[in-house]
């Protein structure tokens, strides 16, 4: 290390146009830059060190230039300082401090192209995951749909089986004598009032499935709140809302649902 020849080797003959005061005012800009040094003020010292170097320059000024802006983080601006130092032409005769500082940046510019080949080594970027089907950007409309299907698969078989309890009430009352009723057709009676609550269970379920259908169109679940047909973004076109088709058919012994998107 030449922390302490980085100011000796000032004294080295000034270049042609350079003036003693020149040199002697940056030996003492070096003596201030190799105390903040020492404080871990790379930054402080950097800018006292380049400083120096304008006034007369040296290589053992910009080795020290060069370490502070390792010590920052700043590896490319080291290297190319460090390569400065090793590029830099020496006189006939040159001081052992040009010397020692030509040794120590070449063995610490190997360490700073290490660190900077081991920063370019990325890991690959992690694929993002398809979206699933029937997912937008704005939310699934899938919810939805399934609370739709479900709602008219309700409110069909409540319908159904409504009608089915009518149908069997009408014939009950055509074997009865006003308000009298055969004994036989007691189980027909208690049969068609089974329906009578089947449908009217269905029906609310039906009613409640339809409601939460709306509900999870408005507020799509994976998204955020978003009215069907409202603008896209600011800064791109608006995007036309995917429309949903479910359709369902109820009848006697028979329960269809279909759904297309």
């Amino acid at each position: 290390m030449t922390l302490l020849a980085a100011v000796p080797a000032l004294g080295a003959p000034p270049p042609a146009g350079a003036s003693a005061e020149a040199q002697q005012a940056a030996r003492t800009k070096a003596h201030e830059g190799l105390k903040l040094y020492g404080a871990d003020r790379w930054q402080e010292a950097f800018d006292v060190f380049q400083e120096a170097d304008r006034l007369f320059h040296a290589p053992t000024l910009v080795l020290y230039m060069a370490r502070c802006q390792r010590k920052l983080g700043r590896l490319e601006a080291a290297r190319d300082l460090y390569e400065q130092v090793l590029g830099e032409p020496l006189p006939e005769d040159p001081p052992t401090a040009f010397l020692e500082a030509r040794k120590d940046a070449e063995t610490e510019l190997a360490g700073v192209r290490a660190a900077l080949e081991a920063a370019a080594v990325k890991a690959p970027p992690r694929a993002e995951p398809a979206a699933p089907a029937g997912a937008e950007a704005g939310g699934s409309l899938v919810p939805a749909g399934v609370a739709f299907g479900l709602g008219a698969v309700g409110i069909g078989v409540g319908a159904v089986t409504g009608l089915m309890s009518l149908s069997q009430v009408s014939d009950i009352r055509s074997g009865c004598e006003g308000r009298r009723c055969p004994a036989e057709l007691q189980a027909d009676a208690d049969a068609a009032a089974t329906l009578g609550h089947v449908s009217t269970v269905s029906f609310i379920v039906g009613a409640a499935a339809a409601a939460t259908g709306v509900v999870l169109l408005v507020v799509r679940p994976g998204g955020g709140s978003e009215a069907a047909g409202a603008p896209a973004a600011a800064g791109g076109p608006p995007r036309a809302p995917r429309g949903v088709v479910w359709s369902a058919g109820v009848g006697l012994g028979r329960i269809e649902l279909q759904g297309k998107f």
